[in-house]
């Protein structure tokens, strides 16, 4: 069995749909999605539609909870997630926020230890700070800098090189994932242990999309 790891997608279904087709995952593969399904890209249901067809573990990410934390009452929506959740039909709407809300805040096996955001290396897992997990509070970058957990950590939410297409690869260590695919970078996807990549470059910068 493979773990293949999938960076922030951003609502980009069609690099999601052919970054997928150009992996072919196996259904006995370990896919994870870095979190950050939705928000800033143009076709939000479309990437849920595809997400609820797989077999695949989701991590959450900053804006999963933004999307939980307008409902409940606990902070208002971005003008992002507002814009996501006025493009779903409702019951594809009530069906990420369900995804959402059964997201892990991280994952871990002997291989490697995933998390949408960042984490302390001094805490066990366990007790992370949650908002440190999923990005919502961003360490400086040089956090990263340092990290040696024994396996490797594999995270998204943050563009680590200076090329923004490009991963941030400390071999056997650290490997940051988000690729900017939603900025015009790319769609990135990592299997490990092998340390095989997969790209798919995004189409355009869809950020600018109202």
């Amino acid at each position: 069995m493979k773990t293949i790891l999938i960076g922030d997608i951003h609502a980009c279904s069609r690099e999601f749909s052919a970054l997928l087709e150009r992996i072919g995952p196996a259904r006995s593969d370990q896919l994870i999605l870095m979190g950050d399904l939705v928000n800033k890209g143009p076709d939000p249901a479309g990437v849920i539609r595809t997400v609820r067809s797989l077999n695949c573990l989701c991590l959450r990410g900053n804006h999963e909870n933004d999307h939980l934390n307008g409902p409940a009452g606990l902070s208002k929506l971005k003008a992002e997630s507002e814009l996501t959740k006025n493009a779903m039909p409702l019951e594809e709407y009530a069906a990420y926020l369900a995804l959402a809300a059964a997201m892990p805040l991280y994952f871990e096996n002997s291989d490697l230890i995933a998390v949408h955001g960042a984490l302390d290396p001094v805490l066990p897992l366990d007790q992370q700070p949650a908002d440190l997990l999923t990005g919502d509070i961003t360490p400086p970058p040089s956090w990263k800098d340092d990290i040696n957990l024994g396996r490797p950590l594999v995270v998204g939410h943050k563009r680590y090189s200076r090329e923004q297409a490009e991963p941030f690869i400390v071999e056997g260590r650290f490997y940051g994932i988000d690729t900017g695919c939603v900025y015009g970078g790319a769609l990135t996807a990592l299997e490990l242990p092998s340390g095989e990549l997969w790209q798919v470059r995004a189409a355009r910068d869809y950020s600018t999309l109202k």
